[in-house]
């Protein structure tokens, strides 16, 4: 049997990595330009009249205007109570979301108690539960407390977060005991250890689930849309396809729901962009274990 000269085998080998790399490449590609398509199709045609976007769904526009922009301060005082509804919802269900969260997680991951671990067990299996099977019983309890058609049924119910709860849990495991056994022997009570020891430390984690917990709250739509009957109380999300020809009354007004979109878009690319760091750190922080 005749061997492979070295040099044939070695460009053979850098042959085949070429090809695994350039495949890898070409798949990276395709699903680049299939996830940027529609946002990139949304900015053009909110630049577009509703005529055009008919007749030019997919081009761009052979004249681009303001009139989307302009035109969608007309809608609702512009939008902009909506607007402001979608910041408070998801800003104060981020924080109180991110400190019981961590509450639960210092508790679950530094003390010794009967049954904490079947506790959490259950905890984690609710995560099995598909969220639209709670949402019947979750619409009648808060209508019978009177709580519908306001912001505060729209912020409690997503800041229980059994995920926020299991994320931020596994990465206090990695914190050294000693350094609350230090604190204790310093004379520090168990809050004052969870907020100057515990939460200090776990500022990766907890920025990271900050961060996933607010985009989850701004883009949901389906629990917002059945307790928020009144457009006063609606985040902005679920006004969008509320948009549609005042003279018609039931054509959707595209040009404005694409403007729309793209101006409730914008805080999510600015956030994603100032804490870009900490949110890409999210994927493996929640494989750290203890």
């Amino acid at each position: 049997m005749t061997a492979i000269p070295p040099s044939i085998a070695r460009r053979s080998l850098l042959l085949d990595r070429f090809i695994v790399k350039f495949t890898g490449y070409l798949i990276l590609s395709f699903a680049t330009i299939a996830s940027l398509y529609p946002v990139v199709m949304m900015v053009i045609n909110s630049f577009k009249i509703r005529s055009e976007i008919f007749n030019n769904p997919a081009g761009f526009p052979r004249d681009w205007t303001l009139y989307n922009y302009n035109n969608i301060a007309n809608f609702h005082s512009g939008l902009m109570q909506n607007f402001l509804n979608s910041v408070v919802i998801s800003v104060t269900s981020s924080f109180i979301a991110v400190f019981l969260c961590s509450l639960g997680a210092y508790a679950f991951s530094k003390y010794q108690f009967k049954g904490r671990d079947l506790l959490f067990a259950l905890l984690l299996g609710t995560m099995m539960i598909p969220s639209e099977i709670l949402i019947p019983g979750q619409y009648i309890m808060f209508a019978k407390i009177g709580w519908l058609n306001t912001l505060r049924v729209q912020i409690l119910p997503g800041a229980i977060s059994v995920f926020g709860l299991f994320f931020i849990r596994q990465y206090m495991l990695s914190i050294p005991n000693e350094m609350i056994e230090a604190a204790w022997v310093d004379g520090a009570g168990h809050f004052t250890t969870f907020w100057n020891i515990m939460l200090p430390a776990s500022a990766p984690a907890l920025g990271a689930f900050a961060i996933m917990h607010f985009m989850g709250m701004w883009n949901n739509y389906l629990w917002p849309m059945m307790v928020a009957t009144k457009k006063e109380f609606q985040p902005i999300v679920v006004v969008l396809p509320q948009l549609v020809d005042t003279q018609i009354g039931f054509v959707p007004e595209w040009g404005l729901i694409m403007a729309g979109a793209v101006l409730s878009t914008l805080p999510i690319i600015v956030i994603f962009l100032i804490f870009q760091d900490t949110f890409l750190k999210s994927v493996v922080i929640g494989a750290v274990k203890g």
